[in-house]
């Protein structure tokens, strides 16, 4: 165990909320002795515990080659306050830049090696707290979309549909019901009211399909279904890493690549690493051969942290 890292609490404030989650720290870690950070930036949805304060155990892998990790439970999840649907992603980059200063008053930490690393919706939010604070040095970003909110999820209604074997006029279904509420949240529709006017699909394979459930979610993807990260790509100074799978059913890979190549040939953006694992889904798993269970693509791992310690240093 002499090369194992060490973990403990840490908690810090953002507004009314107490966010609580782990410190991973690499062996050898003192003031005398300061390592570069990454604040794991959570996906969509619900997230506490180990997968919200580890990424799987890619945090606490990456602080045993070097580099201390910090992730925590959203907002209203597992030990944190507060309630996470109701934030804009303009709240959770500014949230996760909270998360940077108290990574950066640990005395372990190098307050000036801090980067951010994005999952899913952390994907968007990474580069837009990078875009409002020079405290980012680094991004890397999982499956992280270049498109916006509303055109991935329509892009997700079909590839799902399609490869969860949902027959053609299914698919067709759920993709005008998606519009139909999407457009009806733009026009300030309450979305008490939407569903009320959708009430004989709900429940049915087609609804959900099109994730048109709950109020409160209707609520929160209301609020964030017009966010388009391109102008806060074109503002990034820092360097990111861009990993993708190229079966990815929930973020339209190859349009995002493409959103992320435009936005960085406008701005002269140069520090950048995109990446697409073939046969990799969202998550960046791949089938193993033998079993045919999923498992990390190989080489992911090596990826992130080769890339993390030449850009922030170990």
């Amino acid at each position: 165990m002499l090369f194992a890292p060490t973990r403990r609490e840490l908690s810090f404030h953002h507004g009314d909320n107490r966010l609580v989650g782990d410190l991973h720290l690499p062996p050898g870690a003192s003031p005398e002795s300061t390592v570069p950070a990454v604040v794991m930036v959570a996906g969509s949805g619900p997230s506490s515990g180990a997968y919200a304060r580890n990424w799987e155990d890619i945090g606490e892998r990456l602080a045993a080659v070097g580099l201390a990790t910090f992730g925590y439970d959203k907002p209203g999840c597992g030990a944190s306050t507060g309630d996470w649907t109701r934030l804009t992603l303009h709240d959770r980059a500014q949230e996760s830049l909270a998360a940077v200063a108290a990574l950066a008053a640990q005395p372990e930490v190098d307050g000036n090696r801090i980067g951010l690393f994005g999952g899913s919706q952390g994907g968007w939010v990474a580069p837009l707290a990078a875009a409002a604070s020079d405290s980012v040095k680094a991004i890397v970003s999982i499956s992280g979309p270049g498109v916006s909110v509303a055109e991935s999820e329509e892009y997700q209604v079909e590839a799902e549909g399609e490869r969860e074997g949902y027959p053609p006029e299914e698919i067709a279904e759920a993709l005008a019901l998606y519009r139909r509420v999407l457009a009806r949240l733009r026009a300030g529709d309450e979305p008490a009211d939407i569903l009320a006017g959708e009430i004989h699909l709900l429940g049915s394979r087609v609804a959900e399909l099109a994730e048109v459930t709950s109020v409160k979610e209707l609520e929160f993807f209301g609020r964030i279904a017009d966010y388009d990260p391109v102008p806060a790509l074109e503002s990034l100074r820092c360097p990111i890493l861009a990993i993708f799978g190229s079966d990815d059913v929930h973020v339209p890979t190859k349009a995002s690549i493409a959103a992320y190549e435009a936005a960085f040939a406008r701005s002269g953006h140069t520090r950048h690493d995109i990446v697409v694992f073939p046969g990799a889904d969202h998550r960046i798993l791949v089938a193993d051969p033998t079993t045919g269970q999923p498992r990390r693509a190989p080489g992911l791992f090596e990826l992130i942290a080769t890339w993390l310690a030449r850009t922030l240093g170990t």
